[in-house]
């Protein structure tokens, strides 16, 4: 299996993306110097990579593009149902704890409503609710705009009838499905019961569209004649009312019932919705680099109908979506404090069931701290060492005189060993490889921090040797190369030799 280290960006902070990247880049080096292959992704195409994320799970966005508005990754409930599981391999514990606690579950129960005259491949248009006390009087579903029964919000429209009619489980009804753009794709199956009688919103819905308003529940005290006749919308609690057998039931018990019904046809089953949110993973930007079909109606990527060409940028999560990725034994670097973001985005693509290959394991993770301090003033290479090995990956980093210091002379003292320093023939001698062996099992265990001090005190003692041995350099420059990718006198091929028999 080849091997990958992907750095994932501190959007808002520059110096922590860049300890990502440079961290990500010495574990590859690493798996390199030990014969692993890295895996060849090359530059992630943003768009075939939203494409397939849009076919194989789901994007929504405005229906007009405009500038920085974002692209967001919706999770199917599988994907939703796997990470909320654990059954998407075994994640780092720590980890695996900060994303239990994100996931919000809402308990509640799935309802099917076969869809008339659908095709026998077609999704079956499911609804999750956590009160289906009033189902009964359920007279519409509403879809979201990328829905696959949905067809899409003309301009200037905020809900549209898609033609189609599903049947009601309880009733048998032919109700109308419609797509309105206040379904929220990310909450439960993306569509919803319509059911004016006993919700606020259902009936502003009905009232726009012309639906009609009943009910199935009433409070337990009002009388039937006309003038105690309910109101709407009447939500929460009371009996059972005009749905046949279970007329006068307390509301708690008709549900049981309708559920115990449904379920018995295979047209309902309790369920816990996993709640996640949805993701950005790019945004519209007139000079972005790359190209995207955007779908205005349906609110998503898309390579047919409608579509018009728009300029985006991309978040390397969509990494995910890339064959190569999934397959690979993938190692992500991200930033501490997006671990409930950008890593658990990640981790729902990974587990999306229609996204291939499936990956084989869960990755490893590194969890990086913040930088502090300015970097503005700092040479590059400078920088990238300082926040190298200023501190282990998961500490804080603080940008100090006296770090930035430190990195600038042994950039300096390196420069000068392998481009001036004259040395003697001879093997390395037991305490350079005893001290090599320390650095090579700090950086085994990421402790770059520590291997730096070793490594440090390696080149200064090289350093004061007028003619140090060549084993002794060639030591020195095996180490260097894969904790800063540093050049040296050695061709790579001897470094790697050199890194094995430490």
């Amino acid at each position: 299996m080849n091997h990958l280290a992907l750095p994932l960006p501190a959007p808002q902070a520059p110096s922590t993306t860049l300890r990502c990247q440079v961290l990500a880049a010495l574990l590859n080096r690493m798996a390199v110097q030990d014969g692993r292959t890295l895996a060849s992704i090359g530059p992630v195409d943003p768009a075939a990579a939203l494409a397939r994320t849009a076919t194989a799970a789901g994007l929504t966005g405005p229906a007009e593009p405009s500038e920085h508005e974002a692209i967001r990754y919706v999770p199917t409930s599988a994907a939703r149902d796997r990470v909320g599981s654990e059954q998407d391999g075994t994640w780092p514990q720590s980890t695996a704890s900060r994303h239990r606690k994100a996931l919000r579950r809402t308990p509640g129960a799935v309802f099917t409503f076969p869809v008339e005259d659908s095709d026998p491949a077609e999704a079956a248009l499911t609804v999750f609710t956590t009160d289906w006390s009033p189902t009964p009087a359920g007279c519409a579903v509403a879809v979201h705009p990328g829905h696959p029964l949905s067809h899409g919000l003309p301009t200037g429209h905020t809900s549209s009838f898609t033609g189609r009619y599903c049947r009601h489980p309880l009733t048998g009804d032919l109700l109308p499905v419609w797509t309105a753009g206040w379904v929220a794709p990310e909450f439960g199956t993306g569509a919803v019961l319509v059911n004016p009688g006993h919700d606020a919103t259902d009936l502003a819905f009905a009232r726009e569209v012309g639906l009609p308003v009943r009910f199935a529940l009433t409070p337990p005290d009002q009388g039937e004649a006309p003038g105690h006749w309910p109101l709407p919308p009447l939500a929460g609690g009371g009996r059972a009312v005009r749905t046949g057998s279970t007329d006068g039931l307390d509301a708690a018990v008709a549900q049981e019932e309708y559920l115990r019904l449904a379920a018995a046809h295979g047209l309902a089953v309790k369920h816990t919705d996993i709640g996640t949110g949805a993701f950005a993973v790019a945004a519209f930007a007139p000079d972005g680099p790359h190209r995207a079909q955007w779908d205005g109606a349906r609110r998503t990527v898309s390579d047919a109908g409608p579509a018009v060409p728009v300029r985006i940028s991309s978040s390397p999560v969509l990494a995910a979506a890339e064959p190569a990725v999934r397959e690979a034994d993938l190692c992500v670097v991200t930033p501490s404090s997006d671990a409930e973001s950008q890593l658990l985005a990640l981790r729902l693509l990974l587990a999306e069931p229609h996204l291939s290959p499936a990956p084989q394991q869960a990755p490893d993770v590194l969890l990086v701290g913040p930088v502090a301090g300015q970097a503005d003033s700092l040479a590059r290479d400078v920088l990238e060492l300082a926040v190298l090995t200023g501190a282990d990956p998961g500490e804080t980093l603080s940008l100090k005189a006296q770090l930035t210091e430190t990195a600038q002379r042994f950039l300096r003292t390196h420069a000068e060993l392998v481009e001036s320093a004259e040395e003697t023939a001879g093997e390395v001698d037991e305490a350079t490889l005893k001290a090599a062996a320390q650095i090579k099992s700090a950086l085994r265990q990421r402790n770059t921090k520590h291997a730096f001090t070793h490594l440090y005190r390696m080149q200064k003692s090289l350093a004061k040797t007028r003619t140090p041995l060549s084993g002794a350099l060639t030591v020195y420059e095996a180490l260097v190369h894969v904790l800063a990718g540093l050049p040296g006198r050695r061709p790579e091929s001897q470094l790697t030799t050199t890194w094995q028999l430490i």
